[in-house]
């Protein structure tokens, strides 16, 4: 797990350390705001196993460059406390019950353009965040008494982005990096840290564009492969 924080602090800081343009061949780009839409699968990758959330973010994209800021809600669901249940060492474990946990958390970045060119884009992505995380055992495993316990936690996330402009509308993107957990509480949440990876569905404001110039204005509805960039 050590090396898997080392790689990752190293490449992001090498890919910070290039210049912005030029060596990727960057293109010119509108320096008009874009609002972006973004649906998230985050996994983390713990003890060999794969630890699920869901979510979802709103970005601002602006400048030549197109550096982004992003604001996102993060949670496990049902399949991730799940998941979560299967770790071992995890903290608060209520033996003989498997321990039900659910984590929430919302996250602000800041995406750092290396190269954007006409149908993809990378990034490095800076984020941090706060949220709670609450364990419980699960229901008629061990007596009702037994407490259910809470903790505030601060995520740290370090990655590199990968995103494919596929159409004026929609894209796609894939990220990889390193997640860690703070709390007040020690690290108590060390088998949650890890390597992690995510997966982007994104909208792109372009959509919104497009169809509301088309029913209400009545312009033509521009195909969505139109070469434009959105």
């Amino acid at each position: 797990m050590r090396h898997s924080r080392t790689i990752c602090a190293t490449l992001v800081v090498l890919l910070h350390s290039l210049p912005r343009s030029g060596l990727f061949g960057q293109t010119a780009a509108d320096t008009s705001g874009l609002l972006k839409v973004h649906l998230d699968m985050r996994g983390v990758v713990s003890q060999g196993k794969r630890l699920r959330m869901g979510g979802a973010s709103l970005g601002w994209e602006w400048g030549v460059k197109r550096d982004e800021v992003t604001l996102g809600y993060y949670w496990t669901g049902k399949r991730g406390r799940r998941d979560i249940s299967g770790l071992s060492e995890m903290p608060f474990a209520y033996p003989p019950a498997v321990t039900e946990a659910d984590i929430r958390f919302a996250s602000a970045g800041y995406w750092l353009t290396i190269a954007n060119r006409k149908r993809w884009k990378l990034s490095t992505p800076l984020e941090a965040g706060a949220g709670r995380a609450r364990f419980s055992p699960e229901p008629g495993g061990t007596p009702e008494s037994e407490p259910v316990r809470r903790l505030r936690l601060f995520p740290l996330q370090v990655a590199v982005y990968g995103e494919w402009k596929a159409t004026r509308w929609l894209g796609t993107g894939i990220q990889a990096g390193y997640r860690y957990y703070l709390t007040g509480e020690g690290n108590v949440l060390k088998p949650l840290n890890g390597p992690y990876y995510r997966f982007r569905l994104l909208v792109y404001m372009q959509t919104f564009f497009d169809w509301r110039n088309h029913l209400f204005r009545g312009e033509p509805l521009p195909s969505p492969f139109y070469p434009k960039s959105p």
